[in-house]
């Protein structure tokens, strides 16, 4: 296992300044001032004028259409002026938020050096290279290198229009002039590279099923520097996030080890039929321009702040954030295992992979010990809420739990498990998760 001989090791200051953002974030305003100047030079108009924001909205409210339409009907493509604006508009805040998120968690860990050389896989108009400059720029030393490349000539034109001049004034990150390449073209790289990020851009790529995916992620994956990571990211809707699971799964067999959110707990290979997992962050400030969008009639429709989102950290090393593992003196059941305990009171072991998704009446969260195939739930009833079963709602995404005299129940409408949390149950952390 390697990990980086220089590491970035955060001052107390720095720390932070880090957690303050990350606490109440939002977009910088050199970032929004540089956004809004961009919309100006495209438009030859004020970023605010009527005209302009109507048609943003237009583009906003036909990208949604086709990021949920299913099968064929589903293509989505930043090609025009104002997809990118709309893209910009929408999607941008809280994009930039997780990255920077997920960013100070591998900083945390111990996994980023402190002069980072990264690579922006289908950067779009530069979300990620944006989060790292801004992420770099309060801090005091560290330093970062990014190689950008999208298939879109305008995504390129947005990149240099905006993170040039933002790195620039920040000074701690060099960018070069974005490659203009389609990934599957295997545009000719130097390397090797810390950081590899496939933000939001597999789920885009039509035509490649996940063992494609997984290919391309794997090519990819070459450059990588012996300490270097690949990060995942797509939305959390269920077709999205179900979908890189399967990709995660497959890039198995192609020497790449899930560092997080996944922990095998009893050391196999997850491999599930439906894995629907996802994070949370704190709410983004609205930028005046998505307040100005959302003004007008049905303007929840261009408002997005909340941060929910799915991701893989992958390596080749074999390392995982939460170095636990069940052994044989834990007693514990295994989930792939639990159709022999149906109606019985039974111990586990399992990482908690969502946030409380049920409502004021119970309390549900997904579970995972890497055996089943079957999703897993655990669910405790609110009356039956106490202290010594919290740590199940409380506790951190992807954190090892240790759940004991729980009951087991199979819903066969949706083909689903439940750990029943009682009163008698207690919950346990015992290690690991990233805090979001």
């Amino acid at each position: 296992m390697t990990r980086p001989s220089d590491p970035l090791v955060l001052s107390p200051d720095e720390t932070r300044k880090e957690e303050e953002f990350l606490a109440s974030p939002r977009v910088p305003r050199r970032m929004e001032r540089l956004i809004e100047e961009y919309i100006a030079k495209k438009t030859g108009k004020t970023w605010n004028d009527p005209v302009v924001l109507g048609r943003i909205r237009e583009a906003v409210i036909a990208q949604k259409g086709r990021y949920w339409a299913k099968g064929k009907k589903r293509k989505i493509f930043y090609g025009r002026g104002y997809d990118v604006l709309a893209y910009l508009s929408y999607h941008f805040p809280v994009y930039l938020v997780q990255f920077e998120l997920l960013l100070h968690d591998l900083v945390q860990d111990g996994l980023v050096p402190r002069h980072l050389r990264a690579l922006d896989a289908g950067s779009g108009p530069g979300v990620v290279s944006l989060a790292i400059a801004d992420y770099y720029g309060r801090l005091d030393t560290a330093q970062a290198t990014i190689t950008a490349i999208d298939r879109s000539d305008e995504n390129t034109e947005a990149y240099t229009a905006l993170v040039t001049p933002y790195t620039e004034k920040k000074g701690r990150v060099a960018v070069s002039t974005p490659i203009l390449a389609d990934l599957r073209d295997d545009p000719a790289l130097a390397g090797p590279y810390d950081l590899i990020v496939f933000s939001n851009v597999l789920n885009e790529m039509n035509g490649l099923d996940a063992e494609g995916k997984a290919d391309l992620v794997a090519r990819y994956a070459d450059l990588l520097s012996p300490e270097g990571s690949v990060v995942l990211i797509e939305p959390a809707e269920k077709e999205g996030s179900t979908a890189l699971r399967e990709v995660q799964a497959a890039l198995a067999s192609r020497d790449l080890s899930v560092y997080a959110p996944c922990t095998p707990l009893w050391g196999d290979v997850c491999r599930p039929d439906r894995c629907w997992t996802f994070a949370t962050g704190p709410e983004v400030k609205p930028p005046r321009l998505m307040e100005a969008l959302a003004s007008g009639e049905e303007g929840y429709r261009f408002r997005n702040t909340d941060i929910k989102y799915s991701y893989a950290i992958l390596r080749k090393d074999g390392l995982t954030r939460v170095p636990y593992r069940i052994g044989k003196q834990d007693k514990a059941a295994r989930l792939g295992a639990l159709s022999s305990h149906v109606g019985r009171q039974i111990h586990v072991r399992a990482a908690r992979m969502s946030p409380d998704i049920g409502d004021e009446k119970r309390h549900v969260v997904k579970i995972c010990d890497g055996t089943t195939k079957t999703p897993v739930f655990a669910v405790l009833p609110d009356y039956a809420r106490n202290e010594g079963n919290e740590a199940l709602i409380s506790g951190k995404y992807g954190e090892v739990l240790s759940i004991r005299n729980a009951g087991v129940r199979y819903n066969r409408d949706a083909d689903t498990y439940s750990i029943i949390i009682s009163r008698k149950t207690t919950v346990t952390p015992i290690g690991g998760g990233n805090g979001t």
